[in-house]
C-alpha cells in the first residue's frame, strides 16, 4: 500500500512539473471518452508506442529490454531500447498493452498503456536503481499523450466509437459523429444532412472502413452504411491531413472496426424509438406533418473472442432492424416506407508470427425500403385510397484483406486488397405508365406517380493498396511512408422515365405536321398554366432512355516524411501524385488527368519542449475526381428529349373526362406543335466534341495556423483555415462561342446548329477551351457536305463563363477537459465564412447530384448574381457534447449545437438571357431585378439540446455479466421550432422566354424544420 501511495504521490509531483504528464492517456484505469482536438493518423486501421527510458537523472538507459504484451489478443513485441534509450513499437492495433521494462542495475517497470486506432503513444518510463526503496527511487511514468508522426497538423476530431456513444446522446450513424467535430456543417436535406467539411459540398468527403474506400463513386453522396456498434474509433480529418489521403476536396471520415481478443464476450443491445414519444413538427405549404408518423426498432446482437488462442480471433455483429414512417403532402398524397433486412458484418484476426498479421473485414449493408403511396383525407387524416408499393434496393457486400509484416525496427510493410459494392435499384408496378403533374395546384395529379424514374445501378470498386514505412536517422530522425493506391471503379446503369408502354409519335419538324420521324417511349408530362396573354395551356413531353455499363481507374502514389528536425521542431513534409481514368461507354478514355501533384506541407514546433504547447502550419493542395456519373450522361449513349405541345382544348372522342386535357388512357390530347428539344440524342459523341482537350482537373488548397496548450486536464486550441478552389470540372454549352467563332470565319448557318443547347463540353469554366467542332455539324452550315472536323480554340472571353469561386475563411476556438471519471466534454465555438459563386459537387439550390454536370454554368446568364454567401455558409457556429457521473453507474450526457443562419437568395426566370430564361427558375433574378445568392432572406438560428441518461443495473439487480444499462436518449429536448429551410424560387416558369415568370406565392415560405422532439430507449446486456 506504501508503494502505491507514494508512487502516486510522485506522479502527483511530476504533473506538476510537466503539464505533458497529464495528457489524455495519463492513467490507463481511467476510461477515455475524448480524443485530442487534432485528429491522428499514424496508420489507417494501426497505431504504434515510441518511448524512451531514462534514470531518474533523465539520463537514457542504453539497451533496456521492452517487452509489450496485448492484452486482448496475447501477442508480444520484444524491444531493445538503443544508445538514446529509446524503442519505437510499430503496426499495433489498437488495445491495452502490458509494457514491461528492465534493465541490469535498476527495478523492473511493468505498466498498462493505450494504443488507439491510430496515431502514435509516446511514453517515457523511468527505471529506479535496483533495491531502492526511498521515495526519490520509485519508478513513475513520466510522459503518455497520443502524437502524430504525420498528421501532427491535422484538424478534426477522433473517437473512440463506443465509448462516445455510450456517454452522449448521437445518432447512430458516422455522419452523425463528424458533425461533432469544430466546422462541421449539415447539409440540405435533399443529400440527407451530409456533412459539408472546409466549406465544400457534401459530395466531396471520402469514407474509411479499416482502409476500404467505401465512399459512393457516381455521385459522390455519402457512403455504404456501416452500424454504429462495429466501429471502434472514427476519425474526422478536416483538414491538414498528409499525403497518404486523396480523391477528396472536403474532409476525411476514417473508421476502423472491433476485434475479437482471448477473451470471449457477448452483446445483446436493443433500440426502440416510438412514435408515440414523436412530436409533430409544424405544417408546411408543401406536407401535412401533423400526420407523419416514424417508429423504429433496433436488435443488435455482437461477439468476440479466439478461435485459437493468442493466434486466430473473430468478432461478429448482427443488427436486425425495422423501421416504419409515413410522411403526408398537402394535396393528400401520402408515403409510408417500410424497412426491416439486417445487417451483419464480422472481422478475423490471424497473428502468423507476433509480427506478422492477416486481418479480414467484411460486411453486407444490403436493404429493402418498400414505399406505399396512398391518397388520404387532409381534413380527418383517414385512409382513402392505395396506389401501390414503389421498392427501393440499395447496399451491397464488402470485404477487405490486409497483411502487415514487420521485419525489423526500421522496416514495416503492408498490403491491403478489397472490394466495395454499392448498388441500387428504384422500381414499381407502375413502371410503365408516365408520371403527370401541373403548375396548376387545383389539378387532380394523374398517370403513375409511385417513382417516375425507375433505374438500376451496379456499382463496384476493387482496391488494392501497398505501404512501406522505413525508419531512419540522419540530420534528425525520419519516418517515411512510400506508398500506392489503386482503385478500379465499375458501373453499370439502365435508366429511363415511366411510361414505357406509352407510345409518342414525334414529328419531323418545327411545325403542327404530325408526320412521324419515329417513336419514342416513356415521358414524363407538365402542363403549364394558362395565361391570356401566353395563348393556350401547354405540355412538356420528355423522353429519356441512358443503359450501359462504364469503368474508371484512379492510382496514386506519395510518399511522407516526419522528420524530427530537433527535440521541438518537426517538419511534416509530403507530396501525392493522383491520376484519374475515366472511359466511356465504349471503353475509351475520355478523362485522363495524370501527375496531379499534391503537396502536403506541415511544421510543428513544441514551444516549452515539455508536449505542452504546439505551434503548427500546414499547406496543401487536394484534387476530386470526375465521378462516374460524368461517365454515365456525359460518355454515354444518353437519349433525352423534351417536346413542348398545345393542348385540344376542344376535346375529343376519348375524351372521357371533358377537360380537353387528357383522354381515357390518361394520354394528353395533344393540339399544335410549339418546339422540339434534342438533350442528347441517343449516340456515342466523338470524346474531342465532349471534352475540353486541355482539361484540368479540380483542386483546392488549404492553409492553416494553429496553436494548442495544455494547462492540467484541458487542452485549449486556436485555429484558421483558409481554402480557396483552384479549378473546377463542369459542363458548359459553347453555343454562343461557337457563333463568335462562326462569324469571325465567315460560316453562315450555324445558327440553326448552335441554337443555344446543342453543345455542352466537360472544361474548366472560366478558361479557354480547345474543342472539335464535328463534320456532321458544320456540314449543316455554308461549309456543306464538304466540311471536316475542326478543332477549335474557343476564348474565355467568347464562352463568357466567370472562373468559379469559392472560399472558405475559418477560425476555431476550442477548450476540452478529460474525462477523469466524473466530468468530461469538449466545447468549440467556430466563426467563419463560406463564399462564392460554386458550391461543388452537389448543389443545394436545386437538390442536384450531378458532380461535374451541375447546372450551374450551362448558360453565362446562370452565373449572373451567383456571387454571395454560398449554401453550407454558417458563420457562427458553437458546439459542445460531454457527459457527467454525479454516481457510480449513472451517466448523464448532453449535446449542444447553437448555429447561425443559411442566407437565400431568390431564383427565377432571367429576364434577359434567352438560353438561360429557358432552364426555367434557375436564374438569380426574380421580377426582372437581380436578386444575388445569399442576399434576400435568412432562416432563423438553429438551436438543438439532446440528452441521454443511463444507469447499469448490473450490480443492483445482481445480473450476471458486465453490465445491463437501461437508457433513454431525449433529442431536441425543449421541441424548438428553428426553420431550417424554405422556398427560394420566387418565380414559376410558365413558358415565356425570356422572363420574368410568373411570381410564386410561396417564395420564402418555410419548407422544413428541425427535427422535433423524439425519444431512444436502449437496453444493453453485456456478458
Amino acid at each position: 500500500m506504501r508503494i502505491n501511495s507514494t508512487r502516486q504521490r510522485l506522479l502527483t509531483t511530476s504533473m506538476m512539473a510537466s503539464v505533458a504528464v497529464t495528457a489524455a492517456m495519463a492513467l490507463p484505469a481511467v476510461a477515455v471518452v475524448l480524443s485530442p482536438s487534432a485528429a491522428v493518423a499514424q496508420d489507417l486501421v494501426q497505431g504504434a508506442i515510441s518511448g524512451r527510458v531514462t534514470n531518474q537523472a533523465q539520463q537514457p538507459i542504453g539497451g533496456a529490454s521492452v517487452t509489450l504484451r496485448s492484452v486482448g489478443q496475447g501477442f508480444t513485441r520484444s524491444l531493445e531500447a538503443g544508445a538514446d534509450g529509446e524503442f519505437r513499437a510499430v503496426a499495433l492495433p489498437q488495445g491495452r498493452y502490458e509494457a514491461t521494462i528492465s534493465a541490469p542495475g535498476y527495478n523492473t517497470l511493468t505498466e498498462v498503456v493505450m494504443v488507439g486506432g491510430s496515431g502514435t503513444t509516446s511514453l517515457t518510463f523511468t527505471l529506479g536503481a535496483s533495491g531502492a526503496t526511498s521515495v526519490d527511487e520509485i519508478v513513475v511514468v513520466g510522459v503518455r499523450r497520443a502524437v502524430s508522426e504525420f498528421d501532427a497538423t491535422t484538424t478534426g476530431l477522433t473517437v473512440n466509437v463506443e465509448e462516445l456513444s455510450r456517454n452522449i446522446p448521437v445518432a447512430r450513424d458516422a455522419n452523425a459523429i463528424a458533425l461533432l467535430a469544430p466546422g462541421v456543417v449539415a447539409s440540405d436535406t435533399a443529400f440527407g444532412n451530409l456533412p459539408t467539411i472546409g466549406g465544400a459540398s457534401a459530395g466531396e468527403n471520402t469514407y474509411f472502413v479499416n482502409g476500404l474506400n467505401i465512399t459512393k463513386f457516381r455521385d459522390f453522396t455519402g457512403s455504404s452504411i456501416v452500424p454504429f456498434e462495429f466501429y471502434q474509433t472514427l476519425e474526422t480529418k478536416t483538414g491538414g491531413y498528409s499525403s497518404e489521403f486523396g480523391r477528396g476536396t472536403g474532409g476525411v471520415l476514417n473508421g476502423t472496426t472491433k476485434s475479437g481478443t482471448n477473451e470471449w464476450q457477448f452483446g445483446l443491445t436493443t433500440y426502440w424509438e416510438p412514435d408515440a414519444f414523436r412530436e409533430d413538427i409544424p405544417n408546411t405549404y408543401q406536407s401535412l406533418n401533423e400526420y407523419d408518423e416514424s417508429e423504429s426498432t433496433d436488435v443488435i446482437f455482437d461477439f468476440g473472442g479466439p478461435i485459437i488462442r493468442d493466434r486466430l480471433f473473430v468478432f461478429g455483429l448482427y443488427n436486425w432492424r425495422e423501421t416504419e414512417t409515413f410522411n403526408g403532402s398537402a394535396n393528400g398524397t401520402g408515403s409510408g416506407t417500410r424497412v426491416n433486412d439486417p445487417f451483419f458484418g464480422g472481422k478475423v484476426d490471424f497473428l502468423i508470427t507476433d509480427n506478422h498479421r492477416l486481418e479480414f473485414t467484411y460486411f453486407k449493408d444490403e436493404q429493402e425500403r418498400t414505399t406505399t403511396t396512398t391518397q388520404f383525407d387532409t381534413v380527418t387524416g383517414n385512409l382513402v385510397s392505395t396506389e401501390g408499393d414503389a421498392v427501393f434496393r440499395f447496399g451491397g457486400e464488402n470485404w477487405i484483406t490486409r497483411y502487415t509484416g514487420i521485419w525489423t525496427d526500421w522496416l514495416t510493410t503492408s498490403v491491403a486488397y478489397g472490394v466495395n459494392r454499392y448498388d441500387e435499384q428504384n422500381s414499381s408496378p407502375g413502371d410503365g405508365c408516365a408520371l403527370i403533374t401541373s403548375t396548376l395546384p387545383t389539378d387532380p395529379r394523374r398517370g403513375c406517380w409511385l417513382i417516375g424514374q425507375p433505374q438500376l445501378n451496379e456499382d463496384e470498386r476493387t482496391v488494392f493498396r501497398a505501404d512501406v514505412d522505413i525508419y531512419a536517422n540522419f540530420l534528425g530522425a525520419h519516418h517515411f511512408r512510400i506508398g500506392y493506391d489503386s482503385e478500379t471503379l465499375e458501373s453499370y446503369q439502365a435508366l429511363d422515365y415511366s411510361g414505357a408502354g406509352y407510345s409518342y409519335c414525334r414529328p419531323g419538324g418545327i411545325t403542327s405536321t404530325i408526320a412521324c420521324t419515329g417513336e419514342v417511349t416513356g415521358g414524363l408530362w407538365y402542363r403549364y398554366q394558362n395565361h391570356d396573354a401566353l395563348g393556350p395551356t401547354r405540355v412538356r413531353i420528355r423522353a429519356y432512355d441512358n443503359d450501359g455499363g462504364w469503368t474508371s481507374t484512379q492510382n496514386a502514389y506519395y510518399i511522407q516524411d516526419s522528420w524530427q528536425v530537433t527535440d521541438q521542431l518537426t517538419l511534416n513534409l509530403g507530396i501525392r501524385n493522383e491520376s484519374f481514368e475515366n472511359e466511356n461507354i465504349a471503353g475509351v478514355p475520355f478523362v485522363d488527368l495524370s501527375d496531379q501533384w499534391a503537396p502536403r506541407l506541415g511544421a510543428t514546433y513544441d514551444v516549452f519542449g515539455d508536449g505542452s504547447g504546439k505551434l503548427f502550419g500546414f499547406y496543401g493542395r487536394y484534387y476530386l475526381p470526375v465521378a462516374v456519373n460524368t461517365n454515365q450522361r456525359l460518355a454515354g449513349s444518353e437519349f433525352f428529349i423534351q417536346d413542348t405541345w398545345t393542348l385540344n382544348r376542344a376535346g375529343g372522342p376519348n375524351d372521357a373526362n371533358a377537360d380537353g386535357i387528357h383522354d381515357t388512357t390518361e394520354e394528353p390530347i395533344l393540339g399544335s406543335f410549339v418546339s422540339g428539344g434534342n438533350f442528347a440524342d441517343g449516340t456515342v459523341r466523338p470524346i474531342s466534341t465532349q471534352v475540353d482537350e486541355e482539361i484540368d482537373p479540380m483542386y483546392v488548397e488549404e492553409f492553416i495556423l494553429g496553436y494548442e496548450q495544455r494547462i492540467g486536464d484541458l487542452t485549449f486550441a486556436i485555429k484558421g483555415t483558409y481554402r480557396e478552389l483552384g479549378t473546377a470540372i463542369d459542363d458548359v454549352a459553347i453555343d454562343a462561342a461557337v457563333l463568335a467563332y462562326c462569324a469571325d470565319e465567315g460560316i453562315t448557318g450555324c445558327s440553326s446548329v448552335w441554337t443555344g443547347f446543342h453543345q455542352y463540353v466537360l472544361t474548366n469554366p472560366g478558361e479557354d477551351m480547345v474543342v472539335t467542332l464535328s463534320a456532321a455539324d458544320l456540314a449543316a452550315t455554308s461549309l456543306g457536305a464538304g466540311a471536316t472536323d475542326r478543332r477549335v480554340t474557343l476564348t474565355a472571353a467568347d464562352l463568357n463563363y466567370p472562373s468559379p469561386e469559392r472560399t472558405y475563411k475559418a477560425v476555431e476556438l476550442s477548450v476540452e477537459r478529460d474525462f477523469d471519471g466524473v466530468f468530461g466534454g469538449r466545447f468549440s465555438y467556430t466563426w467563419s465564412r463560406n463564399e462564392g459563386n460554386y458550391e461543388g459537387a452537389l448543389k443545394s439550390d436545386n437538390g442536384q447530384t450531378d458532380p461535374g454536370l451541375s447546372q450551374d454554368f450551362d448558360q453565362p446568364g446562370l452565373m449572373e448574381g451567383a456571387n454571395g454567401f454560398l449554401p453550407n455558409h454558417r458563420e457562427h457556429s458553437f458546439k459542445f457534447f460531454g457527459n457527467w457521473t454525479p454516481m457510480p453507474n449513472l451517466n448523464i450526457g448532453a449535446n449542444v449545437l447553437i448555429q447561425s443562419p443559411r442566407k437565400f437568395g431568390c431564383i427565377g426566370v432571367h429576364p434577359t438571357d434567352v438560353f438561360a430564361s429557358f432552364y426555367g427558375a434557375s436564374s438569380w433574378f426574380c421580377g426582372g431585378v437581380a436578386t444575388p445568392r445569399g442576399s434576400q432572406f435568412e432562416s432563423t438560428w438553429l438551436k438543438n439540446v439532446d440528452l441521454t441518461v443511463s444507469y447499469d443495473l448490473g450490480e443492483v439487480l445482481n445480473v450476471p455479466g458486465d453490465s445491463l444499462v437501461v437508457r433513454a436518449d431525449i433529442f431536441n429536448v425543449f421541441n424548438l421550432r428553428s426553420q431550417t429551410d424554405y422556398n427560394e424560387f420566387g418565380e414559376i416558369d410558365v413558358g415565356n422566354y425570356p422572363g420574368p415568370g410568373a411570381a410564386d406565392p410561396d417564395y420564402r415560405r418555410v419548407t422544413g424544420y428541425q427535427a422535433p422532439r423524439s425519444v431512444r430507449f436502449s437496453l444493453a446486456y453485456r456478458f
